[in-house]
């Protein structure tokens, strides 16, 4: 399944990222009154704009798969569920393994093929989360932290806009560096920097290298990465969308002096909750997600038992749903997740002891 040394990785880093939170942002005088005063009713309405987001990802992913399996035989959700209720039961990530590992028992692709193009989906998921960033910084409140630092910085607003764009351009530029470069190019670059590593370790790089650039099939073109970011816009608009009725449920509108500033403060609480998800966590990203969004909250002038309780009941409503589905997809498709992480496990020992390929000569 995993290393102790992953398991333990993303057990320091949620307890970490969880006690720094409850220091700054659970203030334990008026947590209780927020979460008794906030009106629940408002995430059931939310969850409709979760599932829709999805099956946004589950069109994204297909669209990816298209040149490796074509039209798929069997539902392609249920994998895509239970890929997302693995992330939330164990630690790093692992789900992305996982639904990819279930793809190639359901489809004609192998599970490392199916990996790559997951990687795309996470590649472009930071590109659209950068993007809302971006697009809502010149809306967000001059209130709180942010507000004060907004005054102090030469330019104000519109220097932290050009700001808030580059690390968005940036990705933007690697991205599209590694659609245009060959695949052998990116495996002789691989070769080369590996070449110091043991024979193994390096063999075992390339075979990971190539595996994902199976999956960077479909990329091929400025124009191909377009559509797949495109296709991830729907996706955070629609977990966006769930998150801004919660924040009704707990009255932040009243904090902001418009519905634009509170749609803003929503993105960007999206944007950091989620990009959270790379820093090493238990299973759900417990801690990083809600440390970061309490923490965007704050800046903009939201106080801090409603920051931290709006973060933890949307972490909540982002958690349960969606694994108990998962569990029930897998018991009416006739299986478990221990099976599916005991196949996984032995789909990887024989993948290991496989020869990576070589990449092609320079010419």
């Amino acid at each position: 399944m995993i290393s102790q040394r992953g398991f333990w990785l993303g057990f320091a880093g949620s307890a970490a990222f969880l006690a720094i939170f409850i220091v700054f942002f659970v203030d334990f005088d008026t947590i209780g009154d927020v979460m008794r005063d906030a009106n629940y009713a408002w995430v059931v309405p939310s969850l409709i704009f979760y599932f829709l987001a999805v099956q946004a990802r589950t069109m994204r992913w297909k669209f990816l798969l298209k040149p490796l399996i074509g039209r798929p035989r069997r539902a392609i959700y249920p994998v895509v569920v239970v890929g997302y209720m693995a992330n939330n039961l164990i630690p790093v990530r692992i789900g992305e393994l996982l639904r990819s590992y279930y793809l190639s028992l359901r489809e004609p692709v192998s599970a490392a093929g199916a990996f790559g193009t997951v990687a795309v989906e996470r590649a472009s998921d930071v590109l659209a989360l950068l993007f809302f960033l971006a697009a809502a910084w010149a809306f967000l409140p001059t209130t709180g932290a942010f507000g004060d630092f907004v005054d102090e910085v030469p330019g104000g607003a519109p220097v932290l806009v050009v700001v808030a764009v580059v690390p968005f351009l940036a990705v933007l530029a690697l991205v599209v560096l590694i659609t245009v470069v060959s695949q052998e190019a990116m495996l002789r670059f691989v070769a080369r920097m590996t070449g110091p590593l043991p024979e193994r370790w390096q063999a075992k790089t390339l075979g990971l290298a190539a595996s994902l650039l199976q999956g960077l099939t479909v990329v091929n073109s400025p124009k191909s990465l377009a559509i797949v970011f495109l296709y991830s816009l729907p996706v955070w608009a629609f977990e966006a969308a769930m998150y801004y009725l919660i924040s009704i449920g707990f009255n932040l509108d009243t904090y902001f002096g418009s519905q634009v500033e509170l749609i803003a403060v929503i993105l960007v609480f999206t944007a950091a909750a989620n990009l959270a998800g790379v820093l090493p966590s238990s299973a759900g990203s417990w801690g990083p997600f809600d440390f970061f969004g309490a923490a965007a909250l704050v800046a903009v002038g939201v106080p801090n038992g409603d920051a931290s309780g709006f973060a933890l009941t949307v972490h909540v409503a982002l958690w349960v749903p969606v694994t108990v589905l998962g569990a029930i997809m897998l018991l009416a498709d006739g299986s478990s997740l221990r099976k599916l992480v005991d196949g996984m496990k032995r789909d990887r020992e024989g993948i290991d002891d496989k020869p990576a390929p070589s990449p092609e000569p320079s010419s």
